[in-house]
Order: structure tokens, then sequence, then C-alpha cells
């Protein structure tokens, strides 16, 4: 996950800033909504479990009064003080066994959250007291209603006392004190209601602003996108991911079970002359001792050659050639290719006839071998090399690798891509087969592919190169040649740490154990044998199992013949 993340951190890092900033964009441009809340207290009542002389069932019931709070009589009342006010951004909430109203409204500010929630709780009150003076009113005005009345039976009563008989003066007289009784107790009862105090309540806890700015509430969108950029940045990376096939690091390349000898730099030139001390110099010497380990008899034709098509060998083929050289191994080096960089211009040679003029022009090789070290000649590519390429599978190439095999330990043949099909013909003529991979370019069908180029030609390959243009290096992967399921055997030649056994006295490494249950593959008739391990390809999906060719005999009348015509 750390790789992908680096390897697209530019990616993530670009989506994580926009996200932050539409973040905040909206944290200052979109409508807040804020909350306030005013506690209002209902007065108790008569029956209230808070007075003297109450009753459960006088209580007064809070859910309808929590209803009422949002009716629109009561917006009606707030609004002749807030004309904004609306009851669809109230909520109220009752608190178990209280006698509280909790009034809350959701304002585009925090001033306009407090001036609502104020509005609404004092409307409420007003309200609440308008309709409980607008009961008493009531009651009183029936008791007037009531008193004109008896006033008015008082009045008709005492006209026909002073007319009625003496039988009936009596029955009148009871009638009037009746009516007197009546009105005394309608106007106590009117003095009740006039002395009655008219409470609906009062807000123990005014509407506050709610506390935090316009700058936190940015910070807090800003925050949040900066999370989900960065949350979407790695997803996206890791789409990519899947989607490129390319090898980003030398665990992906083992992985695949492909041996790796060594990790080197894809910069640096002739590391082991500029800098032999450096850590370069020393991948290059690992991988000198994984090549002598796995490749047990002399003389051997070694083949480097690239796994990304196009791609150049160059570099890493000439600095394994100096390796060897210092090692005291005579080394001729062929130069086959056809790209920018010649060995010819790393060793600070001229431009001079070689390869071409061998093919084209049947010269003597050995006659244009240029001594580039103690130990080290080179055979340049030539004029027209392009041209020359042709020529590989023809005879005058397999007498020229024959007759070089008689003059050193070590023939490396600097090729094209195994891809191209001339580099595809000299495996053909190729003891073994050191595979370049390089980060960042070389795909998981690339490697599958030059695998399967060199099996068909009968070559044997003993390992990949690994070059990382970022010219970084883990210790534990130069370590020395490992196999991708043979990580924790020893090193080439039996050794730990990679280092060969080399025999006493000489350049020679000792044969190495091969790992246990690893088949050795058989050598070609007249090549050293090798020791190499097939990658496991059920790694890549869908592909088939890989069928080895034996190449046929190179060795035929017409080879004797170009022999005869190169001595002549």
């Amino acid at each position: 996950m750390t790789g992908v993340a680096r390897r697209h951190l530019k990616l993530i890092g670009a989506l994580a800033a926009v996200a932050t900033v539409l973040g905040l964009a909206a944290g200052l441009l979109l409508p807040s909504s804020a909350k306030a809340t005013a506690t209002v207290l209902i007065s108790p009542l008569d029956g209230n479990p808070y007075s003297p002389n109450g009753r459960g069932d006088d209580l007064t019931n809070l859910e309808s009064e929590a209803e009422l709070v949002r009716a629109d009589a009561v917006q009606q009342v707030v609004r002749q003080k807030l004309r904004s006010a609306d009851r669809s951004r109230v909520s109220v909430t009752v608190p178990p066994n209280t006698q509280v109203l909790l009034i809350t409204y959701a304002g585009s500010s925090a001033t306009a959250a407090r001036d609502g929630a104020q509005a609404f709780a004092n409307g409420y009150l007003t309200y609440r007291s308008q309709r409980a003076q607008s009961v008493l009113t009531d009651r009183s005005n029936k008791l007037r209603e009531q008193e004109k009345k008896v006033q008015q039976e008082l009045t008709n009563t005492t006209k026909r006392l002073a007319t009625a008989p003496a039988s009936q003066k009596s029955f009148l007289r009871q009638r009037i004190t009746a009516y007197n009784n009546q009105i005394g107790v309608i106007d106590e009862q009117n003095n009740d209601i006039a002395a009655t105090p008219v409470n609906a309540g009062s807000v123990i806890t005014p509407a506050q602003p709610p506390s935090g700015s316009l700058t936190a509430r940015a910070a807090t969108f800003g925050g949040v996108g900066l999370l989900v950029g960065l949350f979407a940045g790695l997803l996206i990376a890791l789409a990519l991911e899947r989607s490129d096939r390319r090898l980003r690091d030398v665990r992906t390349v083992e992985r695949l079970g492909v041996p790796v000898l060594s990790t080197v730099s894809s910069a640096g030139g002739l590391v082991l002359v500029t800098a032999p001390k450096s850590r370069a110099g020393e991948a290059y010497r690992r991988l000198r001792a994984a090549v002598v380990a796995s490749v047990q008899e002399r003389p051997v034709t070694l083949l480097v050659t690239n796994a990304t098509p196009a791609a150049s060998a160059t570099l890493a083929s000439s600095n394994l050639a100096v390796a060897l050289a210092h090692a005291g191994s005579a080394t001729i080096m062929v130069d086959a290719s056809f790209s920018e960089t010649s060995p010819s211009a790393l060793f600070g040679l001229g431009q001079s006839k070689g390869l071409s003029d061998v093919l084209m022009r049947g010269t003597d090789p050995t006659q244009l071998l240029v001594h580039a070290d103690s130990q080290l000649r080179l055979l340049p590519r030539g004029p027209g090399a392009g041209a020359a390429a042709e020529r590989f599978s023809g005879p005058r190439m397999r007498e020229t690798v024959r007759l070089l095999r008689d003059k050193a330990e070590y023939i490396l043949i600097n090729a094209p891509s195994v891809h191209d099909a001339n580099a595809q013909a000299l495996c053909t003529l190729a003891d073994a087969v050191l595979i370049v991979v390089t980060l960042g370019q070389t795909t998981r069908a690339d490697i599958e592919q030059a695998y399967l180029e060199a099996e068909r030609a009968g070559a044997i390959v003993i390992g990949t190169v690994v070059e990382d243009s970022r010219g970084r290096r883990v210790a534990s992967r130069d370590a020395g040649p490992r196999g991708g399921s043979h990580r924790g055997d020893a090193g080439p030649g039996g050794q730990p740490g990679g280092q060969p056994d080399y025999a006493p006295g000489t350049a020679m490494a000792r044969p190495p154990h091969p790992p246990q249950g690893a088949p050795t593959p058989p050598a070609a008739p007249g090549r050293p044998s090798t020791t190499a391990t097939s990658p496991d390809w059920s790694r890549f999906a869908g592909q088939d199992d890989v069928q080895r060719q034996q190449p046929g005999d190179a060795s035929d009348s017409t080879e004797t013949a170009v022999h005869k015509a190169i001595e002549a």
C-alpha cells in the first residue's frame, strides 16, 4: 500500500488538495444551520404534584402543550415580533417527569436560531396567557348574565310582594331572600375570578446562540474534504495499479517465481570502473557471483537480453563483463545490439570494424577483438549493425561463437530485446540466458514471453537482473540470487549470503548445491551444465504451460566450409 501511494503521490495529493478546497468553499458559501434551545417551565396548576393539594389527574398534558407550540395560532403571535418566524423549524421535547418544555429552533445562523427559539418560547407563553385570560373572561361574563337574570327575578318578586294577598306574602319573602343569596354567591364568584392570577409559565433558560464560528465550520468542512480526497485518491491509485501490468519492485518479480540474481541501477555507466566500492559496484559483483555459481563448466556463452520490447541490456552486460574480467576470467563481449548506447562508447573506444564485418564480409572475428581490459576483449557491433542482424541465425554467426569460445572462459553476447526475432536466433547459440528486467517498464507478460522465447530456442534462463531507474536497492534484495519459491535457500555456490565457493587458485566456482526438490535442466549437447529453476507460470492467469523445444545440432557442413573460408 505504501509503494502504491508513493508511485501515485501526485495524483493523491492533487485530489486531496481539490477536495480540501471544495470543502472550505462549501463551509464558507453553503447556507449554515444552527440550533438554539429555550427552556420553558409550565406554571403549576391546581392538582399539580408540586402544589400542596395537587391530584395526579389534574396535571397538564405536556404532549398537547408541545403540539400547541407549533400551532398556527402561536406562529401568528410570534410573527408580530419576528416576521421571519417559521414553525416548521421548531421542535419541542418534553423531559420525563417534568413540567418543562425544551423549544428548539433551527436557523440559518446562530443569531437567527437564538432569536427564533426565544420568540417561540415567549409567543407560546403569551398565547397560553391569552387563552387562560379568555377562559376567565368567559366565565365572568356568564356569571354577569346569570346575575342579571336573578336581579330581574328579584325585582319582579319585590313588585308582586307589594300587591300580593296575605297568603302569598310569606312565600314571596322567601323567594326574595333566595334571590339575594344567589346574587351574593355570584358576586363572590366574580370576585374570585377577578382575583385569579394568570401565569402561563416562565422561560427559565433563555435561548443562547450556539457556539462555533464560520471559520470553525469551514475548517471542519475542509478537514472532511481532505479525508475524502485522500481516500478517493488512494482508491483511484489502487485501480490504476491493478490495470497497470508493469513491475514496480523486486518483490513483485520474485512473486512470479522468477530468480532475481541482483538488483542494479540503470544509471551510472561502468560503475565498477568509476566507483568500484559503491553500492552499485557491489550489486554487479553479486551478479557476477551468481552467474559464476550458476554456470558450472567453462567455456560458456551467456546471452544478456532485455525482457522489455525495444529496450537495451548494454549497461548490465558491460558491467557484468567488467566484473568477470576483474575476477581474473578471460572474457569476450560480443556487441550484437543496435541500441543508441554501445559498449564501445561506454569503454571510450572509437568506431571500428566489428560483428557486422564478420557476418557480411566473412572477416576473422579474432582479428577484430579490441582490448578493453587485461582480461576483457570486445567485439564491437561494426557499421551497418541493423542489416547484419539478419544473419544472426546464419552459419557465420555460429562459427564466430565457436571460434570465440576457444579464446575465453566467458562469451557475453549483448543482444537486443528477446522479443526481437534476431535476438531469438541468438538464443540458439547461447548456453545460458540472463534477462534484464527494468522496473517501471517491464510487464509480467514481457517476462513470460522472454522465458518462452529463450526456452523455445533451447537455452536455459539462469535468472534475471533487475534494473531500478530510481537507484534504490534494499540490502535484503541484494543478498544473492533467489527464486520465487526458494527464498530461504543459501546463495550461489551453496554459501550463505550469495557468494560463490571458488576453487583454490582459480576463478572457477565449485558447482552449487541445487535447492532440494528443484530439477536441474539437462544441458544441451556440447554445452556447459547450468543450474536454473523455471518460473512458476501458474501465477500468470489464463496461461498455458510452456513446452521446451530442443534445438537442432548447430554444426553442419556449411559451418565447416565457412570456418575454412575464414581461416583462408
